[in-house]
């Protein structure tokens, strides 16, 4: 800001300081105040003044403004004998000391921030892979020191589950032994041979089949012959046995 600014606004503020001051130190005296404490009440109402434009906060600058309009038109309208000292004018006057010390010492904290240090954590500077932080940096030209073996940590051993015994029919070992137990479609392309040359009927099917131990219902007999007959087709022109 330029000096002649800071001119103009330091002449504004006392000029305006010190007419209203003795405004204010008559509204003291006209609201009751002793006069030897009257004195202070100025100086609490223009150090609100002060500290609101210093700080910079434009509600507190309007507040303070309107404090010191507010006494100078009450000391005017009470010299005058325009109003009378009434009681919402008096206590209103009153509290305006308190108010005062609040906002100067709202004001002085502003702009002052508490700053915190934080201790640096704790860092480990490793020279190169494999080589503790407890120990001192090998210099360039030294002789690099091999890491030391380590043992090689044997896994733990995995508990083998409880063995569990169990009879086995000795029946079932032998199944393989036994031989194997022809196909119904096996069953019935033999019955062509054995009939002749004749295409075998449901009931020469059935008989078969149960000798062979077999199914042997009448619609299993006719499965079995439609498979055997759709391999080989000549066998359904057959004559009937």
């Amino acid at each position: 800001m330029p000096w002649t600014d800071r001119l103009l606004l330091t002449l504004a503020l006392v000029a305006g300081i010190a007419v209203t001051a003795y405004s204010e130190w008559q509204l003291a005296l006209l609201v009751g105040i002793h006069p030897v404490v009257a004195p202070l009440f100025p100086v609490a109402v223009d150090t609100y003044v002060v500290a609101s434009i210093r700080a910079g906060q434009g509600r507190d600058i309007a507040a303070s403004l309107a404090v010191m309009g507010g006494c100078q038109v009450s000391a005017h309208l009470l010299s005058t004998n325009s109003v009378a000292a009434t009681i919402p004018l008096v206590a209103a006057v009153s509290l305006l000391i308190p108010i005062t010390v609040w906002r100067v010492h709202a004001l002085a904290g502003i702009g002052k921030t508490v700053v915190v240090q934080r201790a640096p954590e704790p860092t480990a500077k490793v020279s190169r892979a494999g080589t503790p932080p407890w120990k001192p940096v090998v210099d360039k030209w030294s002789p690099v020191l091999q890491p030391p073996a380590v043992k090689a940590v044997r896994s733990a051993l995995t508990p083998r589950p409880e063995m569990v015994t169990a009879r086995v029919n000795p029946k079932l070992e032998e199944a393989p032994k036994n031989p194997q137990k022809p196909t119904a479609d096996q069953v019935v392309r033999r019955l062509y041979d054995d009939l002749g040359g004749k295409r075998p009927g449901t009931g020469h099917i059935r008989d078969a089949l149960k000798a062979a131990g077999l199914p042997c219902s009448d619609g299993t007999c006719r499965m079995a012959r439609g498979r055997v007959e759709a391999k080989e087709p000549g066998l359904k022109a057959l004559p009937p046995a």
